[in-house]
């Protein structure tokens, strides 16, 4: 393991990098505010202001005059966040590709004891699973690497915000944007929460290429031959008729060609390989299934 100090120099030296890069359209005491900010962070551990000018490096300065710096920008109203946020794309744009998976997630700041923060809403904290004061905040990561995925969005927000559309508006526009500047590279990977049907509603509509978890008892439209009525797209004209499926019964009749092995290291240091596959049997069912679409309908 690197020592603390080690530590702490290779990440002021990613740092260096990483603000050459987004900080071509900063001023001066902008890019200062921003190092500090990410190092005192990242040393203080916690978003406590107080906190994070006391852990910055020793700057010739007073500890209140770096404490009032930071108060300062972070009151301040100018455009340092347009500027970031349209600069971070330049970082993970270019590695993005058609099968990298984008990963959207909805998780939570938990504030239990917050009595007159702004805008507070009712949250379930993700540790311990009750509902508690705090903020959502929607998460995008581009997973291009088997380790680390990058993050490319990280934006909170609270339905008692005046004007606020709603959860899912939020999460289609955050959708939206990543996928708009990706051209529609990637797929978007949704765990549990992502089978709503406004949003498999609109990400179907958009084209989207997408894999989400759903619920069990959820019911999906599947298109069969040969029952009757028609199929037209743009360009055949197909005998069939969409039946609603329960997901579970639909995931045992797909086929599985694809199989995965894993290492895994058991007690007294032996390892083994595991084998895996998606689904759970061959396919069966009423009648030929078509690849028509991208995604499926969730019904009620």
């Amino acid at each position: 393991m690197l020592p603390p100090q080690a530590l702490m120099e290779a990440v002021s030296a990613n740092l260096n990098w990483f603000l050459q890069i987004i900080g071509e359209n900063l001023t001066k005491p902008q890019k200062k505010f921003l190092r500090d900010g990410l190092l005192g962070l990242r040393r203080a551990g916690r978003p406590v202001v107080c906190r994070m000018a006391r852990r910055l490096p020793d700057q010739g300065t007073e500890f209140l005059s770096r404490l009032r710096r930071l108060e300062g920008h972070l009151n301040g109203q100018d455009d340092l966040d347009g500027k970031v946020k349209a600069a971070l794309p330049g970082l993970w744009l270019p590695l993005v590709r058609d099968d990298t998976a984008i990963i959207l997630d909805l998780s939570d700041v938990a504030k239990p004891l917050a009595k007159k923060m702004d805008y507070l809403a009712t949250v379930r904290d993700g540790r311990t699973g009750q509902l508690v004061n705090g903020y959502w905040v929607v998460e995008m990561y581009a997973s291009v690497s088997r380790k680390n995925p990058i993050p490319i969005l990280m934006e909170p927000f609270s339905q008692q915000q005046p004007l606020c559309p709603g959860q899912n508006p939020i999460l289609i526009g955050a959708v939206h944007w990543v996928l708009e500047l990706t051209e529609k590279r990637g797929v978007l990977v949704v765990d549990r929460g992502g089978d709503a049907r406004v949003l498999l509603e609109d990400w179907i509509y958009q084209g989207y290429r997408f894999v989400v978890r759903l619920r069990a008892d959820r019911d999906l439209l599947r298109f069969y031959e040969g029952l009757g009525g028609q199929l037209t797209t743009v360009s055949t004209q197909r005998e069939g008729q969409w039946i609603p499926v329960e997901a579970r019964r639909l995931a045992e009749q797909t086929p599985t060609p694809h199989r995965s092995w894993r290492a895994v290291k058991r007690r007294q240091g032996r390892r083994a390989i595991l084998p895996g596959r998606v689904g759970e049997g061959p396919a069966a069912g009423l009648g030929q299934d078509t690849d028509h679409g991208r995604g499926a309908l969730a019904g009620e």
